[in-house]
């Protein structure tokens, strides 16, 4: 999960891993409760999403959109932004 986004080189360098702008509603599916998101960027190891009340650093969650779902986690928490992590199986 620490590697979700990452820079190579540090600040103004290049990403590992590419993101793809999108705009994308969905829903995300935690434990206790369900929210809308709204997907922002996707890339091979997460997705950053929108939304609120959103579950903490940590927390499984299912991201679903359409007839699509993934499982994940949480890997980090600004105050809005969420982003997921494919979870390793």
């Amino acid at each position: 999960m620490a590697g979700f986004g990452k820079r190579i080189d540090g600040p103004g360098g290049r990403r590992r891993i590419k993101r793809k702008p999108v705009s994308i509603h969905g829903s995300a599916v935690a434990m206790d409760r369900s929210m809308c998101v709204l997907i922002e960027d996707l890339c091979l190891s997460g997705a950053r999403v929108r939304g609120r009340e959103l579950p903490s650093e940590g927390s499984e969650l299912l991201l679903r959109s359409g007839n699509r779902a993934i499982l994940g986690r949480v890997a980090w928490e600004p105050p809005v932004l969420t982003p997921v992590q494919k979870k390793q199986v």
